[in-house]
């Protein structure tokens, strides 16, 4: 097992960035799920005058952050045979992202994503073609790390993940799981299986109400941090938006205020907190630092267009004074 490396397992996406000011925000606050939605007139046509081209998916975002770090990489993810894969490729080599346990498919196309950044904050929702993404194979023989990066996976791959969370803890893996949509689903007595082999939880507030959504929960920080800690990882976090992100190793809360910059878009923010957090813990093994460093990722690719654009640098550090 090679020492001061990580294997980040993930969707590789081109994204279609997009801004558009004509819209309606409806509070939604009785559904603690979906608290704030964005409307656009059913029928119009919604024109914008900014449009970006850009690398995205949180596995090939997270994999670009820690080998900006310094830290040697490798990324388990899936393309298609097309001009968008081949374009995805050459940026992972050329930001020196190992792809040699990449995969590439002759049938499905790589996967898309149409980004509509909207509001005073650009806020965004994303249309997400997974196409590729959905048919990566779980090869955990090939994995020969001591840290590994988990991030979001399509939808029935239950016996992957029992292969992979058992390789991880016979072999003594450090694990790191940003959990996706289908992987929050999963029934409490699973999540818990999982967790328990895990070393880092990264969820943001919504997503820990989703986990805790049957469990006698108030909705304050501390108490998701404590009930969800229960399911057994070693370090849970939540990002809480613009009041901060929180830690909790079982026996203290650690708190990072937000960097307040001008955001010009929100994609990829939360995978920018999570490597920067890991790779803090890699580099510092210290939470505080760690919520730190990923905390002023964030807030740096926040103020730039696109997932992968604003990501720190080692050679940035210094002036954060971590």
């Amino acid at each position: 097992m090679l020492g001061n490396q990580i294997t980040v397992i993930g969707g590789a996406v081109y994204d279609i960035m997009f801004y558009a000011d004509n819209v309606l925000f409806i509070d939604n606050r009785q559904d603690l799920l979906r608290q704030k939605l964005a409307a656009f007139e059913y029928g119009a046509k919604i024109y914008s005058d900014k449009v970006y081209l850009v690398n995205g998916g949180s596995g090939a975002n997270v994999a670009v952050s820690l080998a900006n770090f310094g830290l040697k990489t490798q990324l388990l993810c899936r393309l298609g045979h097309d001009f968008l894969g081949q374009d995805i490729l050459a940026n992972l080599k050329k930001k020196k992202v190992s792809t040699k346990i990449m995969q590439f498919d002759h049938k499905h196309q790589t996967g898309l994503s149409f980004v509509a950044n909207v509001g005073k904050d650009n806020e965004h929702v994303i249309f997400a073609y997974r196409g590729a993404n959905d048919y990566l194979e779980l090869n955990v023989d090939k994995i020969n790390t001591p840290f590994v990066y988990l991030t979001s996976l399509p939808k029935n791959y239950t016996k992957q993940m029992d292969h992979l969370f058992n390789k991880v803890a016979k072999k003594k893996i450090k694990l790191a799981w940003n959990p996706g949509t289908y992987q929050l689903q999963l029934p409490a007595s699973k999540l818990k299986e999982y967790l328990s082999k895990t070393h880092v939880l990264i969820v943001n507030r919504d997503e820990a109400l989703e986990i805790l959504a049957k469990h006698k929960v108030k909705n304050n920080i501390k108490d998701l941090l404590k009930h969800l800690h229960k399911f057994g990882q070693k370090i849970t976090v939540i990002t809480d938006g613009a009041k901060g992100s929180y830690a909790f190793d079982g026996e203290q809360v650690f708190f990072q205020a937000v960097k307040k910059v001008k955001t010009l878009n929100t994609t990829g923010a939360g995978d920018s907190f999570g490597s920067g957090f890991v790779a803090g813990l890699i580099k510092y093994k210290n939470i505080k630092k760690a919520l730190a460093l990923g905390t002023y990722n964030s807030a740096a690719v926040v103020s730039k267009i696109g997932a992968q654009v604003g990501l720190l640098h080692a050679s940035d550090l210094k002036k954060y004074k971590i």
